[in-house]
């Protein structure tokens, strides 16, 4: 059986961040977990930095790949909010403050793509549900300008300054954001559709 020790460092080394951080793991401390060597580590990655890249894009891929498939389960707009909403709560459950502290203190330029990425997603996501309501649960917004104060509400507080000042969690920062959100632009008869956040999200 062959062993991919790529895989099995970048997992380890994401666990161990998820923990305290990036820049709190020692290549020593990785090797020592993963059970090699450095120059077996060094082998399969150039620089630390390269492990951190690593990490943050098998992260955010996977949450890309979650928002999707909400959106492609249901043809009901409403599902399909809740859904990716979902998504995202189940991988911010797994992210703590130190993580999101320390990869925007020390690694600014993969905090920046991770903002883009997030403003991407987001656009992308709820305009395309706002734009195709089949069922009409959603009140008549204009998708650039809702999708545009989210962005904004997001930048501002999902951010880890705020969660700290505030004494939050990520899930639970993200959550609030979001029902306030959601409960302004569903209708009456489409709340009851809409599936409780926090039922869902534990």
């Amino acid at each position: 059986m062959t062993v991919d020790y790529r895989e099995r460092v970048s997992q380890a080394f994401r666990d161990m961040a998820m923990e305290r951080g990036f820049s709190g793991v020692t290549v020593d401390e990785l090797a020592a977990r993963c059970g090699i060597s450095k120059r077996t580590i060094y082998r399969y990655f150039k620089s630390k930095d390269e492990m951190v890249v690593t990490v943050m894009e098998d992260i955010m891929s996977e949450i890309e790949q979650e928002i999707l498939a909400a959106l492609n389960s249901s043809t009901s707009s409403v599902e399909q909010l809740s859904g990716a909403i979902h998504a995202v709560l189940r991988n911010m459950k797994r992210i703590n403050v130190p993580f999101l502290y320390d990869l925007e203190k020390n690694y600014p330029h993969l905090w920046e793509r991770v903002e883009q990425f997030r403003a991407r997603k987001i656009q992308q996501a709820f305009e395309q549900i706002l734009a195709s309501d089949q069922r009409g649960h959603l009140k008549d917004i204009e998708p650039a300008i809702f999708t545009t104060a989210l962005l904004a509400a997001i930048r501002s507080v999902v951010n880890p300054g705020f969660i700290i000042e505030q004494n939050l969690s990520p899930e639970k920062t993200v959550q609030s954001l979001f029902e306030i959100f959601l409960y302004g632009i569903v209708d009456e008869q489409g709340k009851g559709e809409l599936k409780f956040i926090e039922a869902q999200g534990h």
